[in-house]
């Protein structure tokens, strides 16, 4: 009696290790949906004809690589709309990178617990175009060798080759006056905000230029 309910025992067991181990099976080949769409943020507009490319981090005959290997790569539609579907995989991560000529490229990394075959995955992307500004900054009132302007870009600063800095710009002297010609965002304004010292005043100055996309527009302070 008791070899058979242990026989029995050991059945169920076995069936349900059985069953689990199909429905992770059956898991690991479903598919995933992973939608997105390009979009560009200074007006909110689709994207066309960017390349996207879809690459994972996953484990291949049972070694687990932490390098990207890239699963599949196409172009924007006119509604910046692109669709991937693949099986699903063991993967730690997923990486978007989104490149188009005439635009800063983007590279977005997604938690793998974010994708799956259940509820797919979707998300708009950003994607800005490049502007040119050409920044002249001149004293043309001044009072003294100790005339000062401290100026920084606090919006439309760039991380990248040609990119408008971030850090402050410190300018002095009576004779002061300096061009920049930099790489920022497109379909949005650019802002600069500057102290102006000269003998014993100091005053705060901000402008502002709303910048058209692949273009360069030129901005003046004269102070």
């Amino acid at each position: 009696m008791i070899k058979n309910r242990f026989g029995i025992v050991l059945l169920i067991t076995l069936s349900i290790s059985f069953m689990l181990l199909m429905s992770t099976c059956k898991k690991k080949n479903s598919e995933i949906n992973f939608t997105g769409k390009v979009i560009d943020p200074g007006n909110n507009q689709a994207v066309s004809d960017a390349i996207v490319t879809l690459s994972s981090t996953s484990v291949q005959s049972w070694v687990y690589n932490s390098n990207f290997q890239d699963i599949a790569s196409m172009n924007s539609g006119q509604d910046g709309s692109f669709v991937f579907k693949f099986k699903e995989q063991a993967a730690s991560a997923y990486r978007i990178y989104i490149y188009k000529n005439n635009y800063f490229s983007n590279t977005t990394v997604i938690n793998a617990t974010e994708v799956s075959a259940e509820s797919g995955y979707n998300k708009a992307f950003e994607l800005s175009p490049e502007a040119t500004i050409t920044l002249k900054i001149k004293n043309t009132m001044p009072h003294d060798s100790t005339d000062r302007i401290l100026f920084k870009i606090v919006q439309g600063a760039v991380t990248s080759l040609n990119g408008c800095p971030e850090a402050y710009i410190n300018g002095r002297g009576k004779e002061y006056d300096t061009t920049l010609t930099c790489k920022t965002y497109g379909n949005r304004y650019f802002k600069i905000e500057s102290n102006i010292t000269k003998g014993a005043n100091t005053v705060l100055r901000r402008d502002s230029i709303h910048l058209n996309p692949f273009v360069t527009t030129g901005l003046e302070i004269d102070y």
